[in-house]
Order: structure tokens, then sequence, then C-alpha cells
């Protein structure tokens, strides 16, 4: 299935590449949208070709009537998907590094446990065992645990599915629909054996490399050759570095979702209830009636206890929905009315902008005097206003709605901006236009109360119903909903990021944490010989914790090359925040330097406790 956008009509289906297509027409705008299914053995790019040579030929054959002619076509499925992709990808290339830490963690708990049997592997490789045989059976309790660990994970995504799916927005991820089959669990044991493999690899190498005479030779103090003391501490250094390229990005989504919340939206969404309501019935084909029963649902609603204004409008910002139509300016004409620019457009009651509080900024607003038989009249916002009247003043300036043969319409005000299809986007030009000069059968109430608006729902039905019993209410939620719905993707992918961060933050910790520990262990002898020659207990603690903060600022080092490199892939998930915010880069390194400040000095203060005497016996 394929979905095309295009400004032509009919024409545009005699390409032989579709066996079926259904096509519709937006309300208000000029494009034309369809649906398609491409026959097979025509490829995507054949379809593109093929309706770029037609929209061509329909620009050469009629200049009059298009200037130019752009189709867009894309698969229904990247069109469903396209706006949820990249995070998407973030998310999963967050769990591909957490991951990574796990494996890194267990490959050095794996390396201890090899260390700590190595008078085992000894005796069955004098015993005759193989090399091969020695890391066919590492391997094989490490794939073990692997699959092991698969199967209480997917135990615990069967709830895991359903706690996403409540706290996600549904709408744009549909992950109500995600569910655990079969790919899921072949993707699951294909990572569990590569998971397995990767973290039983370096014990295994270590086993089947003893040598037995020194090993027998110890008569069972296990330890650590230095090759594998570089391995152990290349494998915490890339835990750190890994943990911050997962905090470097969570911060600057948390940074970016607050940006974005302190946009301003040009009105107040405190105690503003928004809800649909719609006029069926050939009695409302009569636009005085239309009138009549907005203007009775207004009245009756003003009068209910707690509600301070109420407004409508034939559309509503941040409500999902849009409504564009073509602006002719007078004194301007176009060469073709195609090119004509496409502003937002709201036909609104007379206390529509008090209800929303959105300021009048120059002129007037709308009266009772702008009725039906009146001089038609709009007003326009700022951006609109700056774009084409950057110099001069826009009131008693004319225009133009829909097509060139319309009505002329005088600019009485100007309003101020507001945010219609999201926080994140540009700023768009709007009008006006009183509901009194052009009523619409569907439209949004909105209702500002002194308290929490929700409380108001039961009355404003029973008003609404009073006035007619057969028409729908539908779509009630508070602003601040709207609001929320509208930054609801962002919120859960910085959640959700922000979790897999704390979970790389605490085994990165874990990671530091039991090498310096296994090291304090290994280096008890040493340690109460230092401390029987004179070494006081803070020099024992400062060396101790020097060994486990080099490792960490290594870590960090590779940790902030790497996020300079991977946040620019998610510069597009961000708002009013830069890919290398250094606030943010800075704030991270110290929260997780912290940590791993933390994690050494438990054990580093626990070596300071060491009896020299004791030491001095430890084997």
């Amino acid at each position: 299935l394929i979905s095309l956008n295009f400004f032509s009509q009919a024409e545009l289906w005699a390409p032989l590449g579709y066996e079926q297509s259904l096509p519709y027409a937006c309300r208000t705008c000029r494009h034309l949208r369809a649906i398609g299914r491409i026959k097979s053995g025509v490829s995507l790019e054949q379809a593109r070709a093929e309706l770029k040579a037609i929209s061509a030929n329909m620009v050469r054959d009629h200049p009059q009537d298009y200037s130019s002619a752009e189709v867009s076509l894309v698969r229904l499925q990247d069109r469903f998907t396209g706006k949820v992709r990249p995070a998407l990808i973030l998310l999963l290339g967050a769990v591909g590094l957490v991951l990574l830490i796990a494996c890194s963690n267990l490959a050095n708990l794996l390396l201890v446990r090899a260390s700590g049997r190595q008078k085992e592997m000894a005796i069955r490789a004098a015993m005759g065992a193989s090399r091969a045989r020695l890391l066919r059976q590492t391997l094989t309790e490490s794939l073990t645990l692997a699959l092991l660990g698969a199967g209480v994970g997917l135990l615990m995504a069967l709830w895991g599915v359903e706690l996403l799916a409540a706290f996600s927005p549904d709408s744009k991820l549909h992950l109500g629909a995600a569910a655990i089959d079969g790919r899921v669990l072949g993707f699951t044991l294909g990572v569990s054996v590569a998971a397995g493999l990767l973290f039983g690899l370096a014990p295994g190498l270590q086993n089947s490399r003893i040598d037995l005479n020194a090993v027998l030779k110890q008569g069972g103090r296990s330890s650590l050759g230095g090759a594998n003391r570089r391995l152990r501490s290349l494998l915490v250094v890339a835990e750190i570095a890994l943990a911050l390229v997962l905090l470097v990005g969570a911060g600057l989504l948390v940074k970016s979702f607050l940006r974005l919340l302190d946009v301003d939206t040009g009105f107040d969404t405190r105690n503003l209830l928004t809800l649909s309501v719609s006029a069926l019935g050939d009695r409302y084909d009569d636009e005085s009636r239309l009138l009549a029963f907005h203007r009775e649902i207004l009245d009756r609603i003003k009068n209910l206890p707690g509600v301070e204004r109420a407004g409508l409008a034939s559309d509503l910002p941040l409500g999902g929905d849009f409504d564009q139509t073509g602006l002719h300016i007078e004194e301007r004409p176009l060469a073709n009315p195609a090119d004509a620019p496409s502003p937002q457009r709201y036909g609104i009651s007379l206390d529509y902008l008090e209800t929303m509080r959105i300021p009048l900024l120059r002129g007037r607003s709308f009266t009772e005097t702008d009725g039906p038989r009146a001089p038609l009249v709009v007003l326009i916002n700022e951006t609109l206003a700056s774009r084409f009247w950057p110099d001069e003043d826009p009131l008693g300036k004319r225009v133009k709605l829909g097509g060139p043969d319309g009505p002329w319409r005088t600019i009485v005000g100007v309003v101020g901006d507001v945010r219609h299809a999201g926080l994140d986007g540009p700023g768009e030009m709007q009008v006006y236009a009183p509901e009194a000069q052009g009523a619409s059968p569907f439209v949004f109430l909105v209702i500002r109360s002194s308290n929490d608006p929700t409380a108001l729902t039961g009355s404003i039905r029973r008003e609404v119903w009073a006035v007619d019993s057969e028409q729908p209410i539908y779509n009630v939620a508070t602003m601040q909903q709207l609001v929320s719905r509208s930054v609801a993707q962002r919120q859960f992918t910085m959640l959700i990021l922000g979790v897999f961060a704390c979970v790389a933050l605490l085994m990165a910790a874990v990671g530091i944490y039991g090498l310096i520990s296994y090291s304090v262990t290994q280096r008890t002898h040493e340690l109460g010989l230092r401390m029987a020659l004179g070494a006081r207990r803070r020099d024992v603690l400062s060396l101790v914790i020097r060994q486990g903060m080099t490792l960490a600022g290594v870590g960090l080092a590779v940790g902030l090359g790497a996020s300079l490199l991977v946040t620019r892939l998610v510069a597009g998930l961000l708002y009013g925040v830069s890919a290398t915010d250094p606030g943010t880069f800075a704030l991270t390194s110290l929260l997780l330097g912290g940590v791993a400040l933390l994690a050494c000095y438990v054990p580093a203060r626990r070596a300071t406790k060491v009896e020299p005497v004791e030491a001095l016996r430890y084997e």
C-alpha cells in the first residue's frame, strides 16, 4: 500500500502501475490525497518516475492551471511509522548499549571465577583434556547462563510489554499491538546465544591457555596474569564509556523536553476544558439555525456555576486537526492562484479569544456588528502580518480566503501567535473569521472555569443535550491534556532512555566496584606489607582510589569522544538544545565520575582496615 499527495485530480490516475486506488480530498485545502496498491512487479521507484512524468506533462499542457505539480509517493507503512522511527531506532540502540555493558560485567565476573578454577582446569588438562575441550566447557556454561537469563527476561517481557503500552502514546508508537511472537522469540534466542559467546569467550580462552607447571606450583593460589588484568580493566573502561553515551543521550532529551515545556503556546492552558460538538441533520443546513444552536449552547454554558468564559472555534490548537485555506492579498495578484500561501483558518465566536486568552496586539476584536450581512472581516496573527506587511500597518488591508473568486475581507486586528501543530513546530500563519460570517457544523467548545474544569463535564453535556439531545459530544479533554499529548512521544522516549541510562550507570558502578574489590583482595598481602613498612591508611586509600579513578577517567574520555559522534544521530529529536551541549556533557560526566568515585571508595575503605599482621599471613 502507498500514500500519495498531489495538486491535480483524476488525470493522475492514468498510470498502469496501480491496480486500485481510493482518492479523497481535504475539506478546505487544495491537495488531493489518495491510497493505492502497486501492482505486482512494479517497484516504488518506477511508480514515482511514472507519476513525475505525468505531472510534468500536466504542467506543460495546462500552464494556466499549474505553475508546478509535485507528487509525493511513500509506502503507507512509512507514513505510519516514519515520524517515530528515529525514536524507535534510538531505543533499540540504547538496549544494545545496555546489553554490551551487561556482557562486559558478566565477562569480568567469569574472568574472576576462571581465576579461581585454574587448578581445576590444570588438573583436567593434565588428565588429557584438550584446549578445545576446555574452551567448549566454558562456553557451554556461559551459554547456559545466557539462555536462563533469556528465559527470565521473556517472562518479565510478558509484563513489560503491557507496562510499555500503558505508558506509551499508543496513537503514534502503536505499542498496544505489540506482542511476543515467533519472531521475537527467535530474535531473543539469537541475541542470547551471541551474548553467551561474547561474555564467555574471554574466560574460555583463559582456561584453555593454562600453564600447568605454574598453576600446580602455586598450591591453589589463584591470580590473574598481566594480560587478563588489562582485559578486565579494558572491560571496565568500555562499561564507563558506554554508560556515559547513554547518560549524555538521556540528559540531552531531558533538557530538550524541559525546553519544550517552556515554549509559549500563545494562550493560557490553565483551567480550560475542550470538547467537540457536531450539528448533524437537515435542519442545520440553514446557517441561521446553526448559528442559533451554537449561540444557545454558549449562553447556557456561560450561566453554569464556576464558568468564567466560553467560546467556540472551527479548529483547536494542538487538537491534532488542521484547516488551511488560500490567502489572496489585494494589490498583490499572483500569476498562478495555486501559489497562494495557506495559513491556518479559524472560525471563532465573539468570546473565543478572551476565553483562550490570546492577546489582541493591534486593532479590534470581533463584535456583534460583524454579522452575516455586515462587511466581511478577519483577524490575522503576528507571523502573517510580519511576513506580508513587515514595514506597514496591515489594518484596513483586504484579503480573500480560499480561491481568488471569493469576497474581499478587511483586516481589523492583529492577534498573537499560537502553537497549532505542536510545541516544537515553526511559527505558522493564522487567520480568524467570525463564526457569524461562515459557520461550521463541527466545532470545538472551550470553557474556562475558576476551578478544576473536568468537574463541569457532566453539566456541559446536560446543557448541550437540553438544546438538542441528538447531537454527539466527543473529544472531551482539558487543554493541559492536549499539551501533554502533543509531547507524549518525546516524553516516552525520554523516560525509556532515562531508565536505560540509570541501569547502565548502576552496572558501570558494579563493574568498577567488582574490579577494585577483587584487586584489593588480590593485593591484601602487598597492602599489609606497605602498612607494616609505615604506609598510612590514607596513603593506602589514595592508592586504591587512584587505581579505580584512572580507569574511570579513561572511560570518561573515551565516552565523551563517542558521545560527540553518537549524539549527532539524535539531533532530530532535540528541541532548543545542541547535540553537543557542553552543560549536559559536563553534568553527566560529573555524575558518572561521582558514582565511580563512590564505587572505588567502598573497597578502598575496606583495604585500610586490613591488619598488617593478618595481611602478611594472607594467601
